[in-house]
């Protein structure tokens, strides 16, 4: 969004915050804005009917490439709070007003991020324990907002940290008996994931899907797949699988798919969550990397 852009819309963004609490809503709903899938999921587990939950980025989309619309722009300026990842994932934050910014909320604050090749990693969401913080956040951010159902936002946290504790309870047992514990994937997105489960990740592209490879990297990640015995290159659904087929090929390895969560497409919002798509991602690896029992 650029600066033009956000002055032209200035006198629409005034009228528009002149609204009640309820974000333009007749009801007494808060009114949420998220920037991409992960963190819809999140304000939706902790909010519940206390909110409608507007996610920006569309699904089936890349978060990394996303920039708000106008009309993206006019509703979050009715809206109660907006909820980022921050870590460098939505560049276009830089480009919001004062009165926008005042109500976005980092869901990552307090989490130590890491780092690859040099690049912050914004893939947070990817370790649950981690997910659970990001969830912690956002309850504290609807609890200051909305005080009078504080106790409804705890509960529902308290409910939300037993379900991913106790997927990372089950990845944890999983992921100890692998028989290799090196995955190749066509984008760095699985940096927090794998430190969480003693896995290594070679990497095909950087922390942006949009990274092109060099002749060289690509070099070394087929001498890599040659040196761990590795049967399986992960692309994923929202990216070119060309460059993952291409590798495959020259290893005679298999190709499959590995969700990061950074956008659902519409057919799998109608049966898919964060949870089951973590449960699907764990499955793929473990048929990849074997069983040490």
């Amino acid at each position: 969004m650029t600066k033009k852009l956000l002055i032209a819309l200035l006198p629409v963004l005034l009228l528009a915050s002149c609204g009640g609490t309820g974000g333009g809503d007749s009801s007494d709903k808060l009114t949420i804005y998220t920037s991409f899938y992960p963190i819809y999921y999140m304000a939706q587990r902790i909010a519940k009917e206390k909110a409608n939950v507007i996610n920006m980025t569309p699904a089936g989309s890349e978060p990394h490439d996303y920039s708000p619309t106008t009309k993206d722009i006019v509703g979050m300026a009715d809206a109660d709070v907006l909820f980022v990842n921050g870590l460098g994932l939505e560049n276009w934050t830089g480009s919001l007003t004062a009165a926008l910014l005042s109500k976005t909320i980092t869901v990552t604050h307090g989490i130590e991020a890491e780092e690859i090749s040099g690049t912050t990693d914004p893939h947070v969401w990817l370790n649950p324990m981690l997910a659970i913080k990001e969830m912690g956040n956002i309850a504290d951010a609807l609890i200051k907002i909305d005080a009078a159902n504080a106790d409804y936002y705890k509960k529902n946290l308290e409910d939300a940290t037993y379900l991913l504790a106790s997927l990372d309870s089950s990845f944890l047992m999983t992921a100890a008996a692998f028989a290799n514990k090196y995955i190749v994937v066509s984008h760095a997105a699985f940096g927090y994931f794998c430190n969480r489960y003693g896995l290594n990740q070679i990497y095909v592209d950087g922390i942006s899907p949009d990274d092109e490879p060099t002749a060289k990297a690509l070099e070394e990640v087929i001498a890599d797949v040659k040196k761990y015995g590795i049967n399986t290159i992960f692309s994923e659904e929202l990216v070119s699988a060309d460059i993952a087929e291409s590798i495959a090929e020259k290893t005679h390895c298999d190709v499959e798919v590995l969700n990061p969560l950074e956008g659902l497409t519409n057919a799998e919002l109608q049966h898919e969550d964060y949870v089951s798509v973590m449960v699907s991602n764990m499955r793929k690896l473990k048929a990849a990397c074997g069983d040490r029992g």
